[in-house]
């Protein structure tokens, strides 16, 4: 996992956004790729993470199932359209934080997949796998791309860690 995530360090973090219900997060230096910017790394993230400032949450996965308006109906409001969670409202402060240069110093994981990652500002992004494996549905977790003519990238999940390189 070290090796997976050394090259994280130093490098800024821009570019918080969402697909769906994944996280993605855009590491070093802009590139356009496909007509969209990108970093040197992306690492999209598919389980359970959340975004701390140094007193604080600032935005976490679980906010995309709460309303940004406060009088929608919890059952019937459709999280998916843009700008309808809280995930949507809290990731537009959080691009403000983001302005100013945030830096990753350093990183911890532990064994199951989970990591920490530690910036500049007091700002911490944590990922934490929140499934079991089992034996009928694999589960990834989480997945670091490395910007290039041909992307390779690492995916974690509940099968383990696998590095994906173009031949």
């Amino acid at each position: 996992m070290e090796r997976i995530l050394a090259p994280l360090t130093g490098l800024r973090m821009w570019g918080l956004g969402r697909e769906a219900d994944v996280l993605i997060v855009q590491f070093g230096e802009r590139r356009q790729v496909e007509g969209s910017a990108v970093g040197a790394y992306t690492l999209r993230v598919a389980c359970a993470w959340r975004l701390a400032g140094p007193t604080a949450l600032l935005v976490a996965s679980g906010d995309l199932f709460t309303p940004a308006d406060e009088n929608a109906d919890l059952e019937t409001f459709d999280w998916d359209v843009r700008g309808a969670s809280w995930w949507d409202v809290r990731m537009d402060d959080v691009g403000r934080v983001l302005e100013q240069p945030v830096t990753i110093t350093t990183f911890l994981a532990d064994s199951y997949g989970g990591i920490r990652l530690v910036a500049t500002g007091g700002i911490e992004l944590e990922i934490f796998p929140n499934s079991s494996p089992s034996p009928h549905v694999e589960t990834e977790f989480w997945r670091l791309v490395r910007a290039g003519d041909a992307e390779d990238y690492v995916t974690v999940g509940t099968t383990g860690i696998e590095l994906v390189q173009p031949t």
